[in-house]
């Protein structure tokens, strides 16, 4: 910041009542952004999900981050998605071997 910044900066705030001021003393979490390309009818989707939900469409990717990397974890649960191809070529294979 320049010095006339700073200056401003200060007679903007020399007329500010603290006294009714509180401390916040605990930590916040630490963040780091993640910056990740999204085709536009998946990023239409999420916000429109976001907004159905209430949320902010980084929060819900958050949660769907979460989910994803503790939810079986977690719960225990083993469905997993794939695509249809993967799972032909899978069945594919399987019928190969057994042949």
């Amino acid at each position: 910041m320049s010095d006339a910044e700073i200056n401003a900066a200060e007679r903007a705030l020399a007329g500010t009542d603290w006294s009714g001021a509180t401390v916040e003393t605990s930590a916040r979490p630490v963040t780091v952004v993640h910056s990740t390309r999204l085709p536009a009818l998946l990023s239409e989707r999420l916000e429109a999900e976001a907004a159905r939900r209430g949320v902010t469409p980084s929060a819900l990717v958050r949660e769907y981050v979460e989910a994803g990397l503790f939810g079986l974890a977690a719960t225990g649960d083993a469905t997993v998605t794939l695509r249809l191809a993967d799972l032909h070529r899978a069945i594919d294979q399987l019928a190969r071997d057994v042949a």
